[in-house]
This record gives structure tokens, C-alpha cells and sequence, in this order.
């Protein structure tokens, strides 16, 4: 009873916040993931913090705050998700670029775990950072985080909201980190591009882009093959660099 009384709205409190960061983080927020699993691990998870947590909420609390509690709850779990999924999100960027460049920038694929077209190279990345995701265990990495936080920012707070720019501005580097992991093939790319077209002034009558449409994409294979590797390192060091910025700042949401 004393559970009941003092810990039910606890309970639902951690069960929203985690969430708001199983609907934004990678792979849990696909279609994938069947929704009973997905309930079950929440519900699971919600019970063993919510037993563990010092906070306290009475079964006939206000109304009002009860839903505020909720919104900035789910709040703070959007945010750790979003934030987390930054590097996906630059993956399928850099995809992008360099499937442009490679002349599939018509060519898309139907993703069955989002139900939406994308770039074949946006996919193949994604799926790539994806497998690199569960090897070091990237998703018990961002549960552990969530659940460290309830003793930073407890399941019953005040929300800060002045200083929420700062999270925008984190988002906003998706295009930098996109550009960066593409820079490589996009530039040698570009260069057999260049040499293409000096070719076939030096011989007009090798119609050099005819051939250099296979060409283009043998190489841009070779080349992404050869900078998996490069991708892997950066993937996990920029993945633990957003988890301990999080740890960081994360805190400034409680007034």
C-alpha cells in the first residue's frame, strides 16, 4: 500500500520519460521492435527505478501537476534520444553526399523499418552504424544513462527551459559531423570526376562519362569499403562524446 500511495505516480513518471527516449533513440523507435516487447522492457524497467528512486509523489497530488510532470518527464527523455541519435542522423547524411556523387541520387529504397524512400547509401550506412551500435552495446549504454540521470534530475522537478538552445545548437551539428564522415569519398569522387572529364577532352572520341558511370560507382564502393574502418572509430569516440556531454548538461533542465 505505502507503494500505492507514495510511489504509483513515481512509477508512471520514469515510465514516460523512458518513453520519450525509446521512441527517439536509434533502432528501439523502428517498426521493428514489436510494441509488446518494447511495453514490457518499459514497464520492467520503470518498476525497478521507480522502487530505487527516494522520490515521492501522494496518489491525490494536483491534477495539473501531475500532467506537468508528465510533459516535462517525456521532455527529458525526447531529448536524451534525439541527442543520441545525432550520429545515425549524420550517417544517413554522409550517405547521401557521397551516393550523390556516386550517380545514385535518384536510386532510392523503400526502408521497411521507417516505411519511408531513402538514399541506397544513406541505407547501407545506417545499417552499418547500426550493427556498430549493438556491438559495443550502444543501447544498455543509453538506458544506463537515463537511469543514472534519475539522481541528477529526479522524476519530480521544475523544468528549466531557458537555456534549451543549447540542445538545438548540439542538434545542429548533423550537418558538420554529415560533411565530415563524407568528405573523403565525396573529394576523391570529385577527382575522378575532374579526370573524366580531362580525359575525354584529350580523346573526344571516348565518350568518357558513358564509361565513367560504372566507374564512378566500382570506385565509390572501393572507396567506402576502405573508410569503414575510419567510420567505425569515429562512430563509437563521437557516440561516448555525446553520452558524457549529456551526463554534463543535461542537468541545466531542473530549475
Amino acid at each position: 500500500m505505502e507503494f500505492l500511495n507514495v510511489k504509483l505516480w513515481v512509477f508512471f513518471f520514469v515510465f514516460i520519460r523512458l518513453l520519450g527516449v525509446t521512441l527517439f533513440i536509434p533502432y528501439f523507435s523502428m517498426n521493428l521492435v514489436p510494441k509488446p516487447v518494447k511495453i514490457f522492457i518499459l514497464i520492467f524497467l520503470s518498476y525497478i527505478v521507480a522502487i530505487g528512486l527516494n522520490d515521492t509523489f501522494p496518489i491525490d497530488g494536483n491534477f495539473l501537476m501531475i500532467v506537468y510532470l508528465f510533459i516535462v518527464n517525456f521532455l527529458v527523455g525526447m531529448i536524451i534520444g534525439i541527442i543520441m541519435h545525432i550520429i545515425f542522423y549524420a550517417v544517413e547524411l554522409a550517405g547521401q553526399f557521397f551516393g550523390i556523387q556516386m550517380g545514385f541520387a535518384l536510386a532510392n529504397v523503400l526502408d521497411p523499418m521507417y516505411n519511408t524512400q531513402v538514399s541506397i547509401m544513406s541505407e547501407l550506412g545506417f545499417l552499418l552504424s547500426t550493427f556498430v551500435f549493438f556491438i559495443f552495446k550502444g543501447h544498455i549504454w543509453l538506458y544506463m544513462l537515463t537511469i543514472e540521470m534519475f539522481k541528477k534530475i529526479p522524476s519530480v522537478f521544475i523544468f528549466n527551459g531557458k537555456d534549451l538552445g543549447i540542445f538545438v545548437s548540439k542538434i545542429s551539428e548533423v550537418f558538420v559531423m554529415g560533411v565530415q564522415l563524407s568528405l573523403p569519398v565525396t573529394a576523391f569522387m570529385i577527382f575522378t570526376t575532374l579526370s573524366l572529364g580531362i580525359v575525354n577532352r584529350l580523346i573526344p572520341q571516348l565518350n568518357a562519362f558513358i564509361v565513367g558511370m560504372p566507374l564512378k560507382i566500382i570506385v565509390g564502393f572501393l572507396i567506402f569499403m576502405a573508410v569503414i574502418q575510419v567510420w567505425q572509430e569515429y562512430f563509437t569516440k563521437t557516440f561516448f562524446e555525446l553520452y558524457h556531454w549529456l551526463e554534463k548538461t543535461l542537468i541545466i533542465v531542473v530549475k
